[in-house]
């Protein structure tokens, strides 16, 4: 993403129009109408708040003489302030309770004038930097932010969990982990062309070819040139047929080992990128649940799918015509300097113009394809979002918001793409004109010197134009080949940004593994936050031995569920331990931790298959004797055994096709399948009728016996046969003992949640 995309504008802040692609063309066009005047902002601040509160688009647009902020509304866009400048000190932001206000200072009087999220707190205030520094340029006598004695330290209170770059000192965006604007590309190149090592042999081949296909190829014009000066003056029939042999020779060899480098090249670029993407895929697989907590399931499948995509398009096909076309160049040059070195000073006067327009593409074309990629990302992330809770949008009756915010998004989208399209539009023609010049000039010269007898033949000038058009031609695809190069430069950093993720939770250097477990857990003052400074577990304290069965109860938010992910090591405590038969779960490797665990969630997630496949998920080289002696376990035989396609029967995505107690018991067999010694039950039996839950509970008394199980409830009913109960509030362990015991403190937490929740239950009857 670049420094215009976070609000910054480029380090040519003189030419505005580059700012401009921030913004959709549509505000910028509706603006044109609405105010009368084509606005061009030096910086843009972008929002993610209306004015009223709600979630939606806006940018502030800080002009040379004026402030606008443009919000989006359900009918289009609402220019909600047009504030001159003249006497504004400053722009700066305001802590609220839950979001944060832009506010603009004059020396008497200040006034807010747009809301953002904390989410967007490192773009804001990056753009308000930016802001900042122009209005200081234009008006160096005001006194601004780093001036003003009374000011507080605002950028530590509106994001103070923002990190800074420590080169250039700029926040640096959640989202991508990394500064942009001091990323190093060509590190980033020379990294993604290091995966070529094990293929080197046939890189050095599809080179080679390369370099053959160049050579031969550039002798035709030298064959033509021989044609004119000397066969067809002379009559010389012989060597006129071995000069069109030649020709004919020279087409049939570059087309024949130019099919065999496209076929050499493809199959690199694909077994490269089939290295990478399987890579990216494994690292997944390592890193914590942290990650996925920060990132969201299209931005992770893009980075799988999309980015490295692109990567096998530059390696298969943009690498190589880069490789070629400057042998090309260098080639023609040399051999244009041999015919006719004056000739080749005029071929070289367009050459200049065409590098500066193609230099100053590359940097427009950079931004402004970050912006169309970012909103890209944003698509795919809203698609992935509203079609896993197709049922939610569908319940809520939200299909036509949905269908709005894809609209939106998508117009997004549509609008930067356009505005790519439109740079290409611009810059293309312009070069073509330029090349066409050099050929005006050449036939201008060259022609001029041959009617003169200046010493340049027809032949030769026939030549010259013959390799004219292979100068340009490559040298006018190098400046196409900047599109495919930030891409691939682009989604590489994307890439190896998830590469380089290191997960929180690791492995021990020793490698030790977890012996076969009698299955005791203690909990020594455990303490842990998933965020610095909010603990939800504060010295906790616990033991359950081997083959007893807990119930873990509170009210929500208490640190029920946390339990269960710090034993399975999720995460790791912040202080204290947690030992499995006296050994910390740190000393020992997850894997041979969590062979030893099994768990059965609220919502047991299946996987799109068959209710086989599902139930030997924990052991995939389980018999199908297994997988039906564990369903008979769970009491899901007989529904299984219904079905037309008995154990066949595809379950749908997350296993829609099934109810939910079908679901649940499916999930038993998964744990009675894998024969854990430690059992987690989260809730087995929420949210199903009498007759399920009866079923249910009879499968989770076959499955816990003799195992030692840690029980998750919020129907405390359900947990009358608990050993033990341990009761959590707010992260505290406030009490522990059995039903009956706890029942008896009439003072307790536990006896007043089950009173609680007694009284709703009949309160629940009553209405019902």
């Amino acid at each position: 993403m670049d420094r215009m995309n976070r609000g910054h504008p480029p380090a040519d802040a003189s030419d505005p129009s580059d700012i401009a692609a921030a913004v959709p063309s549509a505000v910028l066009d509706w603006l044109a109408q609405t105010t009368g005047v084509r606005v061009m902002p030096r910086v843009v601040i972008p929002l993610d708040l209306r004015p009223d509160g709600s979630f939606g688009d806006g940018w502030c647009l800080l002009t040379t003489n004026e402030l606008l902020v443009v919000s989006s509304t359900s009918g289009g866009y609402d220019l909600v302030h047009r504030i001159p400048l003249a006497g504004v000190i400053d722009l700066r932001p305001e802590s609220m309770q839950g979001c944060g206000f832009i506010q603009i200072r004059w020396e008497q009087r200040a006034e807010s004038v747009a809301r953002f999220t904390w989410a967007a707190s490192p773009n804001v205030l990056a753009a308000l930097d930016e802001a900042n520094a122009l209005l200081q340029q234009q008006y160096p006598d005001r006194a601004g932010p780093e001036t003003d004695d009374g000011a507080r330290d605002w950028r530590r209170q509106v994001a103070p969990r923002t990190d800074s770059c420590e080169t250039c000192g700029k926040p640096i965006p959640v989202r991508l982990g990394v500064c942009p604007d001091c990323l190093d590309r060509r590190r980033l190149l020379g990294r993604l062309l290091a995966r070529l090592r094990p293929f080197r042999m046939q890189a050095a081949g599809a080179l080679m070819l390369i370099l053959m296909i160049t050579a031969v190829e550039m002798t035709q014009p030298i064959l033509t040139m021989i044609l004119i000066d000397k066969v067809i003056p002379n009559r010389d029939l012989t060597l006129f047929a071995w000069i069109i042999a030649g020709i004919v020779s020279i087409y049939a060899f570059s087309a024949l080992f130019s099919g065999l480098r496209a076929y050499l090249v493809a199959w690199l670029g694909q077994r490269v990128v089939f290295e990478l993407r399987k890579d990216v895929y494994d690292h997944l697989q390592t890193l914590s649940l942290e990650f996925y907590d920060r990132k969201n399931t299209g931005w992770i499948i893009d980075r799988v799918t999309s980015d490295t995509n692109n990567l096998q398009d530059f390696l298969s096909d943009g690498f190589q015509d880069v490789l070629r076309d400057i042998m090309t160049i260098v080639v023609i040059i040399v051999i244009m300097s041999i015919l006719s070195p004056t000739l080749t000073l005029v071929t070289f006067i367009p050459a200049p113009i065409v590098i500066f327009l193609t230099v100053r593409f590359i940097k427009r074309i950079r931004r402004i394809f970050h912006a169309v990629w970012r909103k890209r990302s944003r698509l795919t992330a809203l698609m992935t979002d509203v079609v896993s809770g197709v049922r939610i949008v569908k319940a809520f009756a939200q299909e036509s918001r949905e269908s709005e915010r894809f609209d939106t998004r998508s117009s997004e989208y549509r609008d930067a793409a356009v505005d790519a399209a439109r740079t290409f539009a611009r810059f293309h023609p312009t070069t073509q004109f330029v090349t066409a010049m050099g050929f005006a000039l050449i036939w201008g010269y060259g022609g001029y010197m041959v009617i003169v007898g200046g010493g340049v033949t027809l032949g030769t000038l026939i030549a010259f134009v013959n390799y004219l058009w292979r100068f340009y031609v490559p040298l006018t695809n190098l400046s196409r080949l900047s599109q495919r190069f930030q891409r691939a430069t682009t989604s590489a950093q994307r890439v190896f940004e998830v590469i380089d993720a290191e997960p929180l939770v690791k492995d021990p250097a020793s490698g030790a593994k977890l012996r076969p477990i009698d299955g005791r857990v203690e909990f020594k003052n455990v303490t842990f936050a998933y965020e610095p400074g909010a603990d939800v577990m504060r010295d906790v304290s616990f033991a359950i031995h081997p083959g007893e069965m807990i119930g873990v109860v509170g009210a929500s938010g208490a640190g029920k569920s946390t339990v269960i992910s710090l034993l399975a090591r999720f995460y790791d405590v912040d202080s204290g331990t947690i030992e499995i038969d006296g050994v910390d779960v740190r000393d020992v490797t997850m894997h041979s931790l969590r062979q030893q665990i099994g768990m059965v969630l609220q919502d047991p997630h299946l996987f799109h298959g068959t209710i086989a496949e599902n139930i030997a998920y924990a052991n995939p080289h389980a018999t199908q004797e297994d997988v039906m002696r564990a369903a008979r376990a769970a009491n899901a035989h007989e529904f299984i055994a219904a079905s037309r396609d008995g154990y066949d029967t595809l379950v749908g995505e997350r296993g829609t096709r099934l109810s939910g107690g079908e679901r649940q018991r499916i999930g038993i067999a998964r744990a009675i399948l894998k024969d854990p010694r430690i059992l987690i039950l989260d809730e087995a039996t929420s949210s199903v009728d009498t007759e399920t839950e009866m079923a249910i509970r009879e499968a989770v008394g076959n499955l816990i016996r003799g195992r030692t199980t840690i029980a998750i409830a919020h129907r405390f009913s359900t947990l009358r046969n608990a050993d033990r109960l341990i009761v959590l509030d707010k992260g505290r362990l406030l009490e522990q003992g059995t039903h009956a015991e706890l029942m008896a403190r009439e003072d307790g937490l536990f006896r007043r949640l089950c009173d609680m929740q007694t009284n709703l239950n009949q309160i629940v009857g009553i209405g019902g």
